[in-house]
């Protein structure tokens, strides 16, 4: 059985989905009691606990993946964070990572000047640093891609409205209202991700998500929204 962990679950539906499959042990951990809450509450079968990633309780070399999908940019030990990812992944575990890519970031600043402080974004990986950081941790990079150019759609949408969100920032999510929801099943229409979801039995994806692979084929190329990464633990 394959052991999983999700650094920074959120509300857990990545997770949730990473349990999908009956040959994986998957433990999602977030800071935030709110977030575990909330995610205890929508899939209660599945390994949900409040956790600093910083210290986890969890053994030596106990896990075979950790994921750490846009969470790096916001804790304050950044180094604390990897060297604890890496006492509990095994020899040759896979540590999976997505951050956002530095010239989105600075897209997003002129569109909302105040986002980095909403979101708690505390650090911008520029080009090659997160390369370089976890070489110096004995990882080695297995696999990088540039992804997400049509989340900037929704992204732009959010960051232009003037809200007061009950979520952890005045931005507010895609779960807000009608408006925010329809934008987002509308870009969702064009994402191999909405084989995953109920909108699958629509079937007008199967001229969308050609469409939007043509699209990000280019666009990821120039301006992708984050970066991907695979690194292995040596």
């Amino acid at each position: 059985m394959k052991k999983i962990l999700e650094i920074g679950c959120g509300h857990g539906y990545n997770t949730y989905l990473l349990s999908k499959n009956s040959k994986n042990k998957v433990v999602g951990i977030d800071f935030s009691k709110e977030n575990i809450a909330i995610s205890k509450q929508r899939y209660p079968r599945v390994d949900f606990q409040v956790m600093n990633a910083e210290r986890m309780r969890f053994k030596d070399n106990y896990f075979d993946e950790i994921y750490a999908l846009d969470i790096l940019e916001h804790v304050d030990h950044l180094g604390k964070v990897i060297d604890e990812a890496k006492r509990v992944l095994k020899q040759n575990g896979v540590f999976k990572i997505n951050v956002p890519y530095y010239k989105s970031e600075a897209w997003l600043l002129k569109v909302r000047p105040t986002f980095p402080k909403e979101i708690h974004h505390v650090r911008v990986f520029k080009e090659n640093q997160l390369d370089r950081i976890m070489k110096k941790k004995k990882f080695k990079l297995a696999k990088k891609q540039r992804k997400g150019f049509l989340q900037h759609v929704l992204l732009y949408y959010l960051f232009k409205r003037r809200i007061v969100s009950d979520k952890q920032t005045s931005i507010g999510s895609w779960r807000d209202n009608y408006k925010t929801k329809f934008v987002f099943a509308f870009m969702l229409c064009f994402d191999p991700y909405i084989l995953k979801t109920p909108l699958k039995y629509f079937p007008i994806w199967i001229v969308t998500v050609p469409i939007g692979e043509f699209i990000s084929f280019f666009g990821n190329r120039i301006f992708p929204k984050s970066i991907y990464y695979e690194f292995v633990k040596n």
